[in-house]
């Protein structure tokens, strides 16, 4: 009696079978290989204290806008600070304010940083007056001042809580207030009218 032999054992199958899956499905469900390195490591950033502080222009933020030449457009009032806009950016020779970034909600009725989205104000509008007060020859920073419209979260007001001490305590090597400016403007009173050009 001749005996025949299979050649591939039901074991053998079984095993093929499973790294046949695993090879299918493995392709299916794992993505490209991660790349290795930081989002923007090539690029060269050139950026000061006042970027720091005030949160102002970004590398992906277009060229700077020419506020003084910019047609005067839309004025909002604003009774409460903050208004509601997250960003600023400054325009030609770090002259005038851009507004780069707009919250986009209120959190309750009456809050004050909606204000602005209420008001309808959009991403590059430039501050042309406030409060009557021709602002677009003013440095940037000036412009920030006057305005005082800022959101510290408890993470960036401990921060900067450390480097006043710091600063205070280093008033003999001539660092005192150091990242600090003095444009010589004061605060604007509230309520606030801000003149936009709404291109």
């Amino acid at each position: 009696m001749a005996r025949s032999t299979s050649l591939l054992s039901p074991a053998l199958v079984a095993a093929l079978a499973v790294v046949a899956c695993r090879l299918v499905l493995g392709a299916v469900f794992v993505g490209a290989p991660a790349v290795r390195g930081l989002r923007g490591q090539a690029i060269t950033r050139r950026v000061g204290t006042d970027y720091l502080l005030r949160n102002g222009p970004r590398d992906a933020d277009g060229p700077p806008v020419d506020t003084a030449a910019a047609p005067a457009g839309q004025s909002v009032e604003y009774k409460k600070r903050p208004f509601g806009i997250a960003r600023y950016a400054p325009g030609v020779g770090g002259n005038g304010a851009t507004v780069m970034e707009v919250t986009q909600k209120s959190r309750y009725p009456g809050d004050p940083q909606g204000q602005a989205f209420v008001a309808g104000v959009q991403p590059g509008w430039s501050v042309k007056t406030v409060n009557g007060q021709d602002v677009t020859g003013l440095p940037f920073g000036a412009i920030m001042e006057m305005l005082d419209d800022e959101v510290l979260d408890p993470v960036a007001a401990l921060s900067l809580n450390v480097k006043g001490d710091a600063s205070q305590s280093s008033g003999s090597t001539g660092m005192a207030g150091a990242g600090m400016t003095d444009f010589g403007v004061s605060k604007a009173e509230v309520p606030i009218t801000v003149l936009y050009s709404s291109r």
